[in-house]
């Protein structure tokens, strides 16, 4: 199968999804990549990539912006207009004619403004997760005024889209199974690969807590200084050597003021793998989001026992004392991380758990699997359900 791969920016670690599920592809089929870059350092980043032929667009983050900005006068998701440069669809267009590629694979909300300009061409999009869901969240209870404002805009109008999308009958690929009652049609369960061959520690080990995530990432950053500010003192108190480490890109002033008090930050690091291997307990304080949080799936796969939110633990379809434990207000999560910490028989059981249901769940092979489903809808017109592989 002939297959263009779009996406709005150059798959890396950094964005693991985007880079299996293309690794995935290439393995198989003759894929071609179509992609934006903001920079030379990206268009180095994109000679990695496993394919022959790359076309590379330009997209300056002055004219990202410009482009969302005027988006709000327009009526279509500031997300689109960021990554909607004219060159985009002109190269797509020139892709369709010299390639004829059998299928298109747009990948993430921000490529579908261009599932109209592919034709008679088969599209398939992985949307990840009906992003509007966030938004929303944040209309209701962002951080800030700013932010809730952000949420009232992009909410309604990226929820018109993905309607749009459903309405199409275009296969969308979702990283998470739907929520019950949440289902909609011509939806794929296609969970994000995670393969660590790195495991935590045999023996006894310090305990150490561990945070792993995007520090640009707005829930990410929120939930972080929730845990440091209402949490960590009392797990301290409890466990007087704890420590907590924060490995994530991009720190704001705010995280990196919490350095001390037990508090180490590792910045940018150029791998999150080697952390897992010496964590006592893995943390994923998210309150607010949409898909499978990948920080607790990698841990999970690391063999780290795991504390999350009902939220997250839902959304993933893990249970309660049986492949993390779950916590949603202060005293629950101190009870939980210093429970963890303090009781190595318990821990070790969810670690060994949380591994196992990794494997089914989220290795390479399941998700090739999951994939290939996804694929086949485009020749038979089946429909799989986006809640099933629970």
């Amino acid at each position: 199968m002939k297959i263009l791969f779009v996406a709005p920016w150059i798959p890396a670690s950094v964005r693991p999804r985007s880079l299996v599920i293309l690794e995935m592809l290439a393995a198989e089929h003759d894929v071609r990549f179509l992609g934006l870059v903001h920079d030379e350092e990206e268009a180095r980043l994109a000679e990695l990539l496993p394919v022959k032929e790359r076309t590379l667009v330009p997209n300056p983050r002055v004219g990202s912006m410009l482009r969302s900005a005027r988006a709000l006068g327009t009526g279509v998701s500031l997300q689109t207009g960021y990554a909607s440069p004219k060159a985009l669809t002109d190269a797509l267009r020139r892709e369709l004619d010299d390639f004829q590629p059998d299928v298109v694979h747009l990948n993430v909300f921000r490529t579908v403004h261009l599932v109209e300009a592919c034709g008679s061409t088969p599209v398939i999009v992985d949307l990840d997760e009906f992003r509007s869901e966030y938004y929303e969240q944040l209309a209701s209870h962002g951080p800030s005024p700013a932010w809730r404002a952000l949420g009232r805009v992009e909410a309604p109008r990226m929820r018109a889209r993905e309607d749009k999308l459903v309405g199409m009958g275009v296969p969308l690929m979702l990283s998470a199974p739907s929520l019950p009652g949440q289902e909609r049609p011509n939806t794929f369960l296609v969970r994000s690969p995670c393969d660590f061959s790195v495991q935590r520690q045999a023996g006894p080990i310090a305990p150490t807590v561990l945070f792993v995530g995007r520090l640009s990432y707005e829930a990410n950053v929120n939930g972080l200084m929730w845990f440091a500010r209402e949490c960590w003192q009392g797990i301290r108190d409890a466990v007087p050597d704890a420590r907590l480490r924060i490995v994530g890109t991009d720190p704001p002033k705010a995280v990196q003021e919490l350095v001390g008090n037990g508090i180490e930050l590792h910045a940018n690091a150029p791998a999150v793998e080697p952390h897992y291997t010496d964590a006592a307990v893995a943390i994923a304080p998210i309150f607010r989001g949409t898909g499978v949080q990948l920080k607790l799936i990698q841990a999970m796969s690391a063999g780290v026992p795991s504390v999350t939110t009902s939220m997250v633990a839902d959304r993933a379809g893990v249970a309660d004392g049986v492949h993390v434990r779950v916590a949603d207000d202060r005293a629950g999560w101190i009870a939980a991380v210093s429970g963890l910490l303090s009781a190595p028989e318990t821990a070790a059981r969810l670690a060994a758990n949380g591994r196992e249901w990794v494997a089914a769940h989220h290795s390479s092979a399941a998700v090739r699997l999951q994939l290939q489903a996804a694929y086949a809808s485009l020749s038979t017109g089946a429909q799989m359900d986006g809640a099933s592989g629970r």
